[in-house]
């Protein structure tokens, strides 16, 4: 399932969530923890300013439960509110308690009540996938959301954040809208693919 063609992207995607979704949720958390420590450990993350990360639901490698540690190591977090035509933006939060607004089954912070981010050079991006190869290309959930902001916001460093298992040899039905990532990191390992990132 490596090898598809565009018209079975929608069921390579399929596939992908149904094979994360049988992890079990003490298997979620044990490989969620070896993610945080092998991203947390690098440069790139000590160099950090702001980390721009997804909010975990359901199977996603796990990123809530080390909101308060990136906090702890003077990190400011920085979360996603989307709208319609895919429009989606990044705001501060301070406090986990102000992830009141679910969207998409999401919770969101109220961007009316918070402080709009932009990324800068030392800026890096926990990018969810639903699968990702070893060049950066990533499939997500479907919604162009992370494509569209990344066309505009060139800054920071893109990491995938998932799982081994997510990780595949290759993937060719790469459209000119998609944007590869900078690097990932699994329970397995960070790899980088090409420069951009600041952390050696």
């Amino acid at each position: 399932m490596e090898h598809f063609l565009k018209e079975e992207k929608k069921q390579f995607r399929k596939q992908m969530l149904l094979k994360r979704d049988r992890l079990s949720q003490k298997s979620i958390q044990a490989k969620s923890m070896a993610i945080w420590q092998n991203l947390s450990q690098t440069a790139v993350y000590k160099n950090a300013n702001v980390i721009f990360s997804y909010v975990s639901v359901k199977t996603e490698a796990q990123t809530i439960p080390f909101f308060e540690k990136m906090w702890e190591d003077g990190k400011k977090i920085a979360v996603p509110v989307t709208e319609n035509n895919r429009i989606m933006t990044f705001v501060l939060l301070n406090d986990k308690k102000e992830l009141t607004q679910i969207k998409w089954g999401i919770p969101e912070p109220k961007k009316e009540e918070s402080t709009v981010m932009l990324p800068d050079e030392k800026s890096i991006f926990l990018v969810p996938a639903v699968a990702m190869d070893k060049r950066g290309n990533r499939i997500g959930y479907g919604g162009g959301y992370y494509d569209t902001y990344f066309e505009k916001q060139k800054k920071g460093c893109k990491i995938g954040y998932l799982f081994q298992m997510q990780v595949v040899k290759h993937i060719y039905d790469i459209q000119p809208t998609d944007i590869a990532l900078d690097g990932m990191v699994t329970e397995c390992g960070i790899c980088f693919f090409r420069g951009g990132c600041a952390y050696e």
